[in-house]
């Protein structure tokens, strides 16, 4: 194994985010090779270090998995003394990242303008809920209101059922995802002007392409109950649907005509092919309780480990519908580096999750846990600000660090 690639040594970030949405994009550039400097709140830190933290734990798990690669600084940037580091810091650095309240910043004076005009290559990234502009933009955000207002429980959950949102944070992540990819290419665009800029992602705009099936099924083909449980968006292919297992559930999807072929055969009941209330897409879609029926009682008799094997032997869609601690441990997962045990010294052993990008094949390198909070202050404060051991306890004292 080569050693992990670092793309973006050369780029540096004061990463202001909180909870899963910014931390998410900063960690992308991390394991990028990106160095980040997490700028945190004395005393308390970033939100998310309480976010689900077991009692007597000294930060949540969450946290540790969404800050690998990073470096932790306190400073209170509400204060004047806070403000004026902040602005020396800035006019060092290539990016910063926040994901506040709309605002937020620019009421403490250090919002884009102020701050691109003490850095001109500065990159001002933020991440917002409904974004600097429209109707919406002054309403509070939050990962499950995004998926309502977005649509996402519009179409989830059963037809008999009230709408439901999807159980992860898929709207945080994908913002993160978003401001990242938007991160990468201000940088290419600065490397070309010269000049910074200001960057903007909304949650509510990255949920959209999300929609593009159902926006399919709904203006395309005309149906009209998108909401149908675990199975396709709007009835419109069969079997699609989570079947019972002898020891859990497997997800088969096997909707066009030779893969429904050869999971009839698989079955042992080649003879359904032929059956008419199966023998077409549109008599499969008009009969899913009898065909679901008929599947379910043959996925009961077998272990879901063995209906995967044999249905993808057959390139037959199929997979476990796996519990967080299969996923957490899964050996597919731990083989390609996605998910790893490492020693942290808050946690002792832990298992957290790496990038999904890999440069030229190769995995992600952790290369430190998440930071302790202000686990970097001596040495940041002395070496970038050029700040005494004595100037540093003061302002440690005085609440500005």
């Amino acid at each position: 194994m080569t050693q992990s690639i670092q793309a973006l040594d050369d780029i540096r970030i004061l990463d202001l985010t909180h909870f899963y949405n910014g931390p998410y994009a900063t960690l992308t550039l991390a394991f990028l090779g990106a160095e980040v400097i997490k700028v945190e709140p004395p005393g308390r830190g970033e939100a998310g270090r309480a976010l689900y933290k077991a009692p007597g734990a000294a930060l949540g798990l969450p946290f540790a998995m969404m800050n690998s690669n990073k470096r932790s600084i306190t400073l209170n940037i509400k204060s004047e003394r806070g403000k004026e580091i902040f602005r020396r810091l800035v006019s060092r650095f290539d990016v910063v990242v926040e994901n506040f309240s709309l605002g937020t910043m620019a009421a403490l004076g250090l919002g884009h303008e102020s701050l691109m005009a003490l850095n001109p290559r500065l990159i001002y990234a933020s991440g917002t809920g409904y974004g600097l502009s429209g109707p919406y933009k002054s309403y509070p955000a939050f990962d499950p209101v995004v998926q309502a207002m977005g649509g996402v429980l519009g179409v989830s959950g059963e037809a008999s059922g009230p709408p439901m949102k999807a159980g992860p944070a898929i709207v945080d992540i994908l913002g993160g995802i978003h401001l990242a990819a938007g991160i990468l290419a201000a940088i290419r665009e600065r490397d070309r002007t010269g000049n910074g800029l200001l960057l903007e992602v909304s949650l509510h705009d990255t949920v959209i392409p999300t929609l593009t099936t159902h926006v399919g099924a709904y203006f395309g083909l005309g149906l009209r109950q998108l909401r149908n449980g675990n199975r396709a968006p709007g009835s419109a292919v069969a079997p699609y649907n989570v079947y019972p297992a002898r020891d859990g559930y497997v997800l088969i999807l096997g909707g066009d005509e030779p893969r429904w072929v050869r999971l009839c055969a698989r079955m042992g009941r080649p003879e359904l092919a032929q059956d008419p209330r199966f023998s077409s897409l549109a008599a499969r879609v008009k009969n899913q309780d009898a065909l679901d029926a008929t599947i379910g009682e043959w996925t009961a008799t077998v272990a879901k480990e063995d209906l995967m094997q044999v249905l993808n032997a057959d390139d037959i869609f199929c997979g476990i519908v796996k519990e967080l601690p299969e996923v957490m441990s899964d050996p597919h997962l731990h083989e390609r580096g996605l998910l790893r045990v490492i020693e942290h010294p808050l946690h002792g052993p832990v298992t957290v999750f790496t990038s999904p990008l890999r440069l030229h094949g190769e995995p992600a390198e952790i290369r430190s846990p998440s930071p302790a909070l202000g686990a970097d202050n001596e040495d940041f404060y002395a070496s970038e600000l050029g700040l005494t051991r004595s100037e540093i306890a003061g302002l440690r004292d005085s609440g500005i660090i």
